[in-house]
């Protein structure tokens, strides 16, 4: 992996030294528009499924790795449906990765949230926010080190164990997180980690699957940040 770690590391770094974007990203594809369709709907369903729905003051909601948050409304519209007030966050530390029509992740994820009130999308690390959270989303975290070279990430970018406890501590007194893996071995890894770092969480199987969306079957687990 050595060598193409490497290049990940010097594509990563000039992506984000140029921060090239080209705004005013509109979605055109009938293909991609359909698949965004459906995937919000999956995405939809499943928090409907897997959270306790709670109506908290002013509640805050983080998505971790949200690439071009293509499902973003499909969170909000969950969360609209029982709070009266939420701010919802995305992080994404790759967000000027560039598609092949030189837009970059960041355009679209603007395009996806524009009118979504109370939303933002952070080109950043997890690490680097320090507020708490009532529910965390984190679909597909890189819990080896093959999917994080294959998406382009640098290897320092491997940190596992220190990222599911940063996530962890985010949480608010009774806050959720939902975290979400592809398949059985990663969910395995997961399972792993999560005791090893003495995490609470129920494990949830497989769950709701579109084989149309996703060819992998994905798992979950829902981590909960018990108050004294």
């Amino acid at each position: 992996f050595m060598f193409e770690f490497l290049k990940n590391e010097i594509d990563f770094f000039i992506r984000n030294k140029t921060k090239f974007s080209r705004g005013n990203f509109v979605e055109k594809s009938s293909r991609i528009i359909e698949f965004v369709k459906k995937e919000n709907s999956y995405i939809y369903a499943v928090l409907d499924k897997f959270f306790k729905k709670q109506n908290l003051n002013k509640t805050k909601i983080l998505d971790i790795g949200s690439k071009n948050w293509s499902y973003a409304d499909a969170q909000y519209r969950f969360f609209s449906s029982f709070c009266d007030e939420f701010y919802l966050d995305g992080v994404e530390v790759d967000a000027y990765r560039l598609y092949s029509n030189f837009y970059s992740r960041y355009d679209a994820a603007k395009f996806y949230i524009k009118n979504l009130k109370n939303v933002n999308y952070i080109c950043g690390n997890v690490l680097d926010i320090n507020k708490k959270y009532n529910y965390i989303t984190w679909f597909l975290p890189f819990i080896s080190e093959y999917p994080l070279k294959k998406w382009g990430l640098p290897k320092r970018f491997y940190q596992p164990e220190k990222l599911l406890l940063h996530a962890y501590d985010l949480l608010d007194d009774d806050g959720q997180m939902l975290v979400v893996n592809q398949g059985e071995k990663e969910a395995l890894i997961q399972k792993e980690l999560l005791e090893k770092l003495k995490i609470p969480y129920d494990f949830l199987g497989e769950i709701i699957n579109d084989k149309s969306l996703y060819p992998q079957q994905r798992y979950g687990y829902l981590i909960h940040n018990c108050s004294e």
